[in-house]
């Protein structure tokens, strides 16, 4: 069964890694050079051009990054490219993104190309502003999609976010607000940074700015140098780490393949005190965690979690999950009390029927595949149960990435997140609203992993497993929180941290 299973997040290390665009001096003279307290107000302005660093994870080395400023006209383009490589199950899994972003002098976007290429997958996508829309094209499993989003005023890229700092001013509490368009979640959102002196002797690489920034469900923490240059930032509680490095440093890394530890065997596993018999069977479960804040999981109609009084990472705090009475569905009862929360009203159930470039549930390929598995005369419970048993059936478990659902359906084969983003795609083609959720899981014989899976809308929400042949889910499924189905941060957040005290299950 573990061949199934995989780490969660690829391409959201790849989000949180290009938030940030550190560029080193062409100039030593200007060194020592003070940024302007009001900033530099125009990137022809700005002292530094060019950066190279590496990107770390758990203080293992994953990669590195590039990056490179030059005038265009009236205008500037930011080249961007990094190399990332990733142990999961033994296999290294190796990303290359290159970007090219147009902006104006104030960094606002004007257009961009970007081409992501993970085991020599390609995909890629060009964006270009148009009066009030953010056009955008893309290039999917050799399939041409076009989007527009709708654009109120000015929008940065997300390689803006370090250099708005130095460009607006650096002063001990200034704030400053602005939305970005996030090229890897197809969605444009806000920035909140705020900007404080590093009190007594300077941080490290002498920093003397830190800057917080809220983005999204994460908070990345950059320190920045007297003119404004970035030079360290944290993300996902210290876990991912870049770190200014000249450029022999970081090319070094393209060279030299160290063994790497591994995402799955290394940092994900989470031991159990207790083997889990028949964990396919389990009704009930209840575990305590230690070393992770109880915020980053879920509560929810099948899942309660008790904070410990003192809320520390060491006291630990139990949570409990109940499989769904399956009876429930079947019977006609109204199942709105305990399956719906105020966020997941019925008119908001249409956010989990949208075609996207990953689950596209609107492509011919998809909707005919659906209506083969399943007849109209069904009930949607019993649609659910037959997509689930055959994309358990039909598609191969392998370690094999995919960026979509329609690239899964034709390669037939992938690892749980590929069958889960299949399993949403056929299901919300043929109606039934289908959300993907993240979490841990229980292995035999091995203990806890990451796992993807789905919560299909029957008249309530229903906790299914397309990977493992589940409807419902069984009680080991730990459902991770988050707003976003494509936000793995609390899974990386909590990776190589968390700690399972005790179990107990029926």
């Amino acid at each position: 069964m573990i061949k199934k299973f995989s780490v969660y997040g690829l391409c959201f290390l790849i989000a949180v890694i290009t938030c940030s665009c550190m560029v080193k001096s062409f100039n030593p003279d200007s060194e020592n050079a003070l940024a302007p307290t009001k900033g530099y107000g125009a990137l022809s302005n700005f002292p530094f051009k060019e950066a190279w660093y590496g990107i770390y994870f758990q203080e293992d080395k994953i990669g590195y990054s590039h990056f490179k400023i030059q005038p265009a006209g009236k205008n500037f383009v930011i080249d961007c490219d990094s190399t990332m490589r990733l142990t999961a199950m033994k296999k290294t899994n190796e990303i290359n993104m290159n970007e090219k972003i147009t902006v104006a002098p104030d960094l606002s976007l004007l257009s961009f190309d970007s081409d992501v290429k993970m085991n020599q997958k390609s995909l890629k996508i060009e964006g270009k502003l148009e009066s009030t829309k953010l056009l955008l094209k893309m290039n999917v499993d050799s399939e041409k999609v076009e989007r527009e989003f709708p654009v109120n005023g000015k929008i940065f890229h997300t390689s803006a976010i370090s250099l708005m700092p130095a460009l607006r001013g650096l002063k001990e509490g200034s704030k400053n607000s602005f939305n970005v368009f996030n090229v890897e979640r197809q969605s444009i959102e806000s920035i909140e940074q705020e900007i404080a002196a590093v009190k007594g002797s300077p941080g490290p690489s002498d920093a003397v700015w830190r800057v917080t920034n809220n983005y999204g469900l994460s908070t990345v923490n950059s320190w920045l140098n007297r003119k404004g240059m970035v030079v360290l930032e944290k993300a996902l509680d210290g876990s991912l780490i870049t770190i200014l490095e000249d450029e022999a440093a970081a090319r070094q890394f393209l060279e030299k393949r160290a063994k790497q530890k591994d995402l799955i065997l290394d940092f994900s596993l989470v031991k159990s005190p207790r083997r889990i018999i028949n964990p396919h069977k389990t009704q009930f479960l209840k575990i305590r965690l230690q070393g992770t804040r109880s915020n980053l999981i879920a509560r929810d109609h099948r899942q309660n979690v008790n904070d410990s009084k003192s809320g520390g990472l060491q006291e630990g705090f139990d949570v409990e999950v109940q499989v769904e009475d399956i009876q429930r569905f079947k019977d006609g009862r109204d199942l709105t009390g305990a399956h719906i929360t105020s966020k997941d009203s019925a008119g908001n159930l249409s956010n989990y029927l949208v075609s996207t470039p990953a689950i596209q549930s609107g492509h011919k390929e998809i909707r005919d595949q659906a209506q083969e598995i399943v007849s109209k005369d069904l009930t949607d419970l019993d649609k659910v149960v037959k997509l689930v048993n055959w994309t358990a059936d039909n598609i191969k478990g392998s370690m094999k990435d995919s960026f979509s659902a329609l690239e899964v359906l034709r390669s037939k084969e992938g690892e749980c997140q590929s069958h889960t983003q299949l399993y949403t795609a056929l299901a919300r083609s043929i109606g039934i609203p289908t959300r993907i959720v993240t979490g841990l899981v229980y292995s035999d014989n091995l203990g806890f992993l990451y796992h993807s899976w789905a919560e299909s809308y029957v008249r309530g929400w229903l906790s299914v497993d397309p990977t493992l042949r589940q409807v419902p889910s069984d009680a080991t499924h730990i459902k991770l929180a988050s707003a976003n189905e494509d936000d793995a941060s609390p899974v990386l957040k909590m990776m190589g941290k968390v700690l399972i005290q005790s179990v107990e299950y029926r």
